[in-house]
């Protein structure tokens, strides 16, 4: 079995201590370095090659929203997870803009962390429940809506369906447990709708949503 290289960096051992024991039950996820801030993770990366970073927000020397960018300009192929406190609905909106992969609260538990690692790995983003809602609560009650180029396209009864259960943090596979269809199809009403109403993701499709009612 191929296991998923997984890069820890935050500036507190005891965080990063945390999660390799936390981690080291997965038998198909490896810890396979650490780094203390942005700055020494980006000096590690051409040496380590993870296929997943956990990182922090808030370092010291090169907070983790500067090193996404550098990292992701460099090395696009690696997948980002911002695990933080910082629940700041602006820092949310910074980080995704960098293309982060996924954002978490440092209180979520091995299970969804596991789940996020899993999802940006397979090239999906992933945000739990909180973070998503943090995010609508922002886009919503900005002056300016969110843009869908134009009116608001036509939405089909099941993609209003699959609108609605993902605003309530449902993944992909829960959609498609709940409607009786498959993963894959979900994913491909997910593009569809992204692609219909002309924004950047999945997030912006809810947003937009609660701006029209739709929800």
């Amino acid at each position: 079995m191929k296991k998923i290289k997984v890069m820890l960096v935050d500036d507190h051992v005891l965080v990063t201590e945390g999660l390799k024991l936390a981690l080291q039950t997965q038998e198909d996820i490896k810890v396979i370095g650490t780094a203390v801030n942005g700055k020494d993770a980006i000096e590690k990366l051409e040496k380590l090659k993870p296929d997943v970073i956990l990182m922090d927000i808030n370092m010291p020397e090169m907070n983790g929203i500067e090193a996404a960018e550098i990292i992701k300009d460099k090395w696009n192929s690696i997948k980002i997870i911002m695990l933080t406190m910082l629940d700041n609905q602006k820092f949310i909106i910074e980080a995704m803009s960098k293309g982060i992969d996924g954002y978490l609260y440092k209180d979520t538990n091995i299970n969804e962390l596991v789940t996020a690692i899993h999802s940006v790995i397979n090239g999906k983003e992933y945000l739990n429940k909180e973070v998503t809602e943090n995010i609508i609560s922002y886009l919503t009650h900005k002056n300016k809506p969110v843009s869908t180029n134009g009116n608001l396209p036509k939405i089909t009864p099941r993609e209003l369906e699959i609108i609605k259960l993902i605003s309530k943090g449902m993944t992909s596979k829960a959609v498609a447990e709940k409607l009786f269809i498959s993963e894959l199809t979900v994913i491909k009403h997910r593009k569809n709708i992204i692609r219909k109403m002309g924004v950047k993701n999945f997030t912006e499709v809810v947003a937009v949503a609660l701006q029209n009612n739709l929800i």
